[in-house]
């Protein structure tokens, strides 16, 4: 198991400690992972939504960047690190409530780029918005 693959255990025993982006954005933790995939769900906190009454895109953004880097990740060696090269997220309807459960799932890993998506559904089953990312993956002694 690579250091990446324990961090993710500790985050779902509520061991590790959290990142200060993570603290300050309240972001959710994953519920579980395996190789090329986590999940997780978030009961949508009013205090995110904007003056329509819908979490800020902002914010599902955060939210998708997060979860997309943790889907990593699960593929990656103690040799290796990654950074974002592309982040593109679409929306397809407003969340305004309920709870919010998604998924990220590595669809590529190649030995210098990975492709990862996140699909968020709403309590009706309904996709609300979608995320992808292109991952930029570097020997970790690379900087």
């Amino acid at each position: 198991m690579s250091r990446g693959q324990a961090l993710l255990d500790q985050i779902i025993a509520g061991t590790a400690e959290r990142p200060p982006h993570v603290r300050a954005l309240r972001l959710p933790d994953i519920a579980g992972w395996e190789p090329g995939r986590v999940w997780a769900e978030w009961r949508v906190d009013p205090q995110m939504f904007h003056r329509g009454g819908a979490v800020f895109g902002g914010y599902l953004a955060a939210l998708a960047d997060s979860v997309l880097a943790l889907a990593m990740f699960t593929v990656l060696s103690d040799e290796e690190r990654f950074s974002t090269a592309d982040l593109r997220i679409s929306f397809f309807r407003p969340v305004t409530g309920g709870t919010l459960r998604y998924e990220a799932s590595v669809l590529h890993r190649g030995k210098r780029v990975a492709h990862v998506e996140a699909l968020f559904r709403d309590d009706a089953g309904r996709i609300v918005c979608k995320a992808t990312a292109t991952q930029i993956i570097r020997p970790m002694s690379q900087r």
